[in-house]
């Protein structure tokens, strides 16, 4: 009799190398990886004093204080319980909701690295409980497709000079001063390193050249913890973390895993694969439209590019001081002109660049025309480039749209 329990129960485990034990392991891993990225940025989910939110929708206001602390530990919570219950959808499918709470009622949150969560644990949500080993293979096939369309787009936005030229020299500068020589021809080196990133992005989805495009993968984000990581003060904490946590998903979700089949993340009813339907939409379709700025840089994976828009707030010198002393610290002064440097005011707020979109620009613009005179203050935009035409450079006034 004992010798055949034991054998059901032999029958009825999970082997090591099932679907479904990779799910439920990468599912922890996915919302430990939020949970570092929101314990690095912890500042943008609740409410602040200067730095405006930008609601998705004008009747969606933010959580007062202390209901935003409040929310944002629920929020935590909600992910603790994914850790212990990977198994339970209903913890996923609170991530969901809360997530769409939180981007909806400011858009400086739709950061890449919360934007490809999102559609991570949307996937899981549609997890249908019944015939475990199919559905797993399912939304893992789905969630492959995210992580390597990432890899792919993160690519093709780094196909320009500005990265080449511009971005890619700083970027590997701290590897590149340990040499006793100079390396003549970077551009050519950071075109390459554009392009293996985008083909990697592809091989992760076939059979033959997966793993070398995962050892790849590893490697690039190796680089890019010793370029941008502690080593180099902490610049942008934002950032690495999230290239750290995306190598751990890589890894669990690739490494000898069974061949990717598009038509595998379907394998459900209709109503069932609108997740796998949004994500071919939102993450493998729609940021080809970057190239012609009809589509958010971050929402296109377009990050260490050297092509996204810039923007500085010029205020007359002799109204500075109006502007809260919190502020002060990141304003150049001359004695013709004054500059708010928006990058430095978004790092040291939330440890990430500011949302690169004119809309939020404006938005801070607006904010900073409260504390000084309407005439005094004036925004400059350097608009991205695209296929099609260079970077363009605009102006703004106070209340000017």
């Amino acid at each position: 009799m004992a010798r055949k329990k034991s054998k059901r129960r032999r029958k009825g485990s999970l082997s090591p190398d099932s679907e479904e034990t990779r799910l439920v392991l990468f599912t922890r891993v996915l919302a430990i990886s939020v949970l570092l990225c929101l314990a690095f940025s912890w500042k943008l989910w609740v409410s602040r004093q200067h730095y405006p939110f930008v609601p998705l929708f004008r009747w969606v206001p933010g959580f007062p204080y202390p209901l935003d602390f409040l929310f944002l530990a629920t929020f935590v919570v909600t992910l603790l319980a994914v850790v212990a219950q990977p198994r339970s959808m209903i913890w996923s499918r609170l991530v969901v909701a809360e997530l769409m709470m939180l981007f909806m009622q400011d858009q400086n949150r739709l950061w890449p690295s919360f934007y490809q969560f999102f559609f991570l644990f949307l996937l899981l949500a549609s997890f249908r409980g019944s015939s475990k080993e199919t559905d797993s293979r399912r939304v893992l096939n789905g969630m492959r497709f995210i992580i390597a369309g990432i890899y792919f787009w993160g690519g093709v936005q780094k196909l320009t000079p500005h990265f080449f030229y511009e971005e890619f020299p700083w970027f590997v500068q701290p590897l590149t001063s340990l040499l006793p020589f100079e390396i003549p021809f970077l551009p050519a080196f950071g075109s390459l390193a554009a392009v293996f990133e985008m083909l990697f992005g592809i091989g992760l989805l076939t059979k033959r050249f997966r793993n070398i495009a995962l050892y790849d993968a590893m490697l690039m984000h190796a680089l890019i913890f010793f370029c941008i990581g502690p080593l180099r003060g902490n610049w942008n904490n934002s950032s690495w973390i999230w290239g750290q946590t995306m190598a751990i998903q890589a890894f669990v979700i690739f490494y000898k895993a069974p061949g990717f089949e598009f038509k595998e993340m379907f394998n459900a009813r209709p109503h069932q694969n609108i997740p796998q339907a949004l994500a071919v939409l939102f993450i493998g379709i729609l940021p080809v439209l970057n190239n012609i700025n009809r589509w958010d840089s971050g929402l296109s994976f377009n990050v260490y590019s050297g092509n996204v828009s810039y923007a500085e707030i010029h205020i007359r010198p002799e109204v500075v001081r109006q502007l809260p002393p919190e502020l002060l610290a990141f304003v150049t002064i001359t004695p013709k002109r004054a500059i708010l440097n928006l990058n430095q005011w978004a790092l040291h707020e939330f440890n990430a660049n500011p949302y690169p979109e004119q809309r939020i620009f404006q938005a801070v613009l607006a904010k900073i025309c409260t504390y000084v005179p309407k005439d005094s203050a004036y925004l400059r935009v350097t608009e991205k480039a695209g296929w099609f035409f260079p970077k363009r450079k605009r102006t703004f006034k106070c209340g000017e749209r």
